[in-house]
């Protein structure tokens, strides 16, 4: 198993810890865990499961069960923290604190490519700065996202972009893009990027009462596979974004940005009902 220092979701971590401690113990399941930690077995799995955040009350307990002292400890209480943190600031303050006790310093870097996936409309400038001439008209900038944000905004997430080494200045003085595209890439699990994901799917489902039908594509379908299927559906899912990817790198006219979100999530399992039928 990887050291506690090498994750990030403290859900994750539990989810090996107890398959280690499993392959370590003669006895262990989730219900003896819950026992000596003073739990409700069915909530500690639907922690480890991410669907609900570990008490506080429990972070102690925890650590003692697993055997943490020291550093690992408290970076076991700090990764906790962090995955509960309900603001950027005290997301940002307990990912420092995990990267200290790691004997890492977070560099300004860091946390300016942390803060890029906080908003969305860092996403958005950056693309409009690559289809239109763009100076220093940051109130029109700020009015050409939709939903508008704010002048300050706008200048602040230019300063980050250009800080980032996304965007840089020409001879006359016109901001261009330096790179054509940002992608989150397959893996999903920082904490960063999962909060884009949550504010760009609120923007979907705002679009719906904000756009007309004409400005936009929503549409859903509810469909039966295979377990076994999904790494399939993954890969067509891939060369399907990255046709559009190229299709939008070809287009030499943009004057619009959209934002393309693809959802796919389970509704229902039928493995408990087939094996009652049994």
């Amino acid at each position: 198993m990887k050291q506690i220092f090498e994750y990030t979701d403290y859900r994750e971590w539990l989810r090996d810890a107890f398959e280690d401690f499993k392959q370590r113990k003669t006895i262990i399941s989730w219900r003896y865990m819950a026992m000596k930690m003073g739990a409700d077995p069915g909530n500690l799995l639907r922690v480890s499961q991410g669907k609900i955040h570990l008490p506080l009350s429990l972070i102690k307990p925890a650590a003692e069960f697993f055997e943490l002292e020291g550093k690992e400890a408290d970076y076991w209480a700090e990764m906790v923290y962090f995955g509960r943190a309900k603001t950027d600031a005290d997301a940002l303050q307990h990912y420092e604190r995990m990267q200290a006790l790691k004997g890492v310093s977070l560099k300004l870097l860091q946390k300016k490519e942390l803060e890029f996936y906080r908003h969305w409309y860092y996403n958005a400038i950056r693309s409009v700065i690559g289809i239109c001439k763009f100076k220093d008209d940051y109130q029109g900038l700020a009015e050409s996202c939709t939903p508008n944000i704010t002048e300050k905004e706008a200048r602040d997430a230019v300063k980050l972009l250009a800080d980032l080494n996304m965007i840089s200045t020409d001879r006359e003085g016109y901001w261009k893009v330096n790179d054509t595209f940002v992608s989150t890439g397959g893996n999903w699990r920082s904490q960063a990027v999962r909060a884009f994901q949550h504010e760009t799917i609120r923007l979907a489902d705002e679009s719906l009462d904000r756009h007309q039908p004409f400005l936009r594509d929503i549409s859903t379908v509810t469909m039966t596979f295979c377990m076994d299927d999904i790494q399939l559906l993954r890969e067509k899912i891939n060369a399907f974004r990255e046709d559009l990817l190229r299709l939008s790198q070809e287009g030499t006219d943009d004057d619009t940005v959209f934002q393309l979100n693809i959802q796919m999530f389970p509704l229902a399992f039928t493995k408990p009902l087939k094996e009652k039928e049994k």
